[in-house]
């Protein structure tokens, strides 16, 4: 029998089985500080996994104890224990045992070498965060982050959080006037490319985030001296594009994106659309408080915080934006949401700044967002299945541009070539009769045209369709940024 806390816990999948689930792993630490990895194989994660929540403490009884074999081990240890179907899980109450939350095993200058691409054990890092890029996709569609701290062993170096934990890790969170941002990244990969040695998040990872421990608090004093400057990671994506084709990528008008029809096979698209914010609707607020850690929305119970989806106390909640507003153009009007990444740098202030100017319990809109009224914009809008399976508005603001009228009237005089170009050839075609006729320059720009990804769009009021080519969120990176643009 054993009494420990769960530190951390999460799902090993088989990535070349489409995710299929391998077993749910966690670390325990008992009330000597020791670690130790444990396993629930797939064919008794029913009968345990609903019984534990990162943070609790538990009796344990009935497990067995096997050698640690293979790779991606989380921990340096010689052992690690194996659920049975006879184990025995006790939740104890809190005080019942005097046991740390969190546990770590931070690698060391020393072992580095010995890790570098050999994935047998995992490695825990830390240090002050000193730069962020912004997610890229590379390879076949995965999303990946690249973050860099200078460790606890004064040394810079990238770390690249795959997956979710890139797209959680928001760098509008951690402010420089703030002091040091001490990160943690748990059970990461160690490789070296061009002679720098690369750290890379695993499904077993986590990211702490200036944890109350007394370690953490040591490096926030010993980096305070430093410079807290938080640079930006250029972008290393391959499949950029300009900025004048990103603001005017898939370019549409408000009435042609509520009437699009859109395919049920792409899980996203990427549209651009210019319009004027009419009005603010404050009808669900223009803020939300929000879990530091994973950024989703909590809300107090008896004055505490609780996140659903962290299952555990929100020490420090944020504020954070998610102001609606109401977009017209000449054609009709929707309702865009901007979240506190785009609305920060739109606003040149933080949400937490404006709730703490504003009377308590009022629920007021700042005077900085109700000068946003009147404004023209061009909004890049990533819809997904919110917006194309269930039709829904509240379309999500991925960036904003400030219009430039003369690439806007050059992109015009473009669009009308091209129309009087198409109209030309379906002229020729009727007085033809044969496209085979045709000449061979025109005849490949049309099986060109009808080989990418088209969709139609239905003009209102009218019953002949419209092509627009759809670029898939894969094949585009916003360059490093998510940034309120100025192109002059």
């Amino acid at each position: 029998m054993i009494r420990v806390r769960l530190c951390r816990m999460w799902e090993s999948t088989n990535t070349k089985k489409n995710g299929e689930l391998i077993s749910v792993d966690m670390i325990f630490i008992d009330e000597k500080e020791n670690l130790m990895h444990a396993t629930i194989r797939k064919t008794l994660v029913t009968r345990f996994k609903h019984m534990l929540s990162e943070g609790s403490l538990y009796n344990v009884k009935n497990l067995k104890v096997v050698s640690t074999t293979g790779e991606y081990r989380p921990l340096s240890n010689q052992y690690k224990i194996i659920f049975l179907v006879i184990t025995s899980l006790k939740r104890l109450e809190e005080g019942t045992v005097k046991i740390p939350i969190n546990g770590f095993q931070f690698v060391s200058p020393n072992l580095i070498n010995l890790r570098v691409n050999d994935n047998t054990i995992l490695s825990d890092v830390i240090g002050s965060l000193c730069g962020v890029g912004d997610i890229e996709i590379v390879g076949a569609g995965w999303k990946k982050r690249d973050i860099k701290i200078l460790t606890d062993y004064s040394v810079t170096t990238k770390i690249t959080l795959w997956g979710k934990l890139g797209e959680m890790f928001d760098p509008n969170l951690y402010k420089q006037d703030e002091g040091p941002c001490i990160v943690i990244v748990t059970s990461t990969t160690i490789k070296k490319f061009q002679g720098e040695v690369n750290f890379s998040t695993t499904s077993a990872s986590k990211i702490y985030i200036n944890l109350q421990i007394d370690y953490v608090a040591s490096l926030i004093e010993r980096f305070s001296t430093v410079s807290n400057v938080v640079q930006v990671i250029e972008s290393s994506n391959v499949n950029k594009i300009t900025f004048e084709e990103e603001m005017f990528l898939n370019r549409m008008s408000i009435e042609e994106l509520l009437e699009a029809n859109w395919s049920s096979q792409v899980k996203e698209y990427i549209v651009t659309v210019r319009g004027k914010i009419s009005e603010i609707d404050n009808s669900f607020g223009w803020y939300y408080v929000s879990c530091k850690t994973c950024i989703k929305k909590v809300i107090p119970t008896n004055g505490i915080y609780m996140c659903g989806t962290c299952k555990k106390e929100c020490d420090y909640p944020l504020v954070m934006y998610k102001i609606h507003i109401k977009v017209m153009d000449k054609t009709t009007e929707t309702t865009f949401v901007l979240f506190n990444h785009v609305a920060e740098k739109l606003l040149d202030t933080s949400a937490h700044k404006l709730f703490n100017r504003l009377p308590l319990y009022s629920k007021d809109v700042p005077t900085e967002i109700q000068s946003l009224c009147g404004k023209d914009f061009v909004y890049k809008l990533k819809l997904n299945d919110y917006n194309l399976k269930e039709g829904l508005e509240n379309f999500t603001v991925s960036k904003l541009f400030t219009p430039d009228e003369k690439l806007e009237l050059e992109q015009e005089l473009k669009k009308e070539k091209n129309n009087t170009y198409h109209e030309n050839v379906e002229i020729y075609e009727r007085k033809e009769g044969h496209s085979q006729e045709m000449d061979p320059h025109d005849i490949l720009s049309n099986n060109l045209e009808d080989s990418v990804g088209d969709f139609h769009v239905t003009n209102a009021g009218k019953n002949r369709k419209r092509k627009n080519q759809i670029i898939d969120d894969d094949e585009v990176s916003d360059g490093g940024s998510n940034q309120y643009t100025k192109h002059v």
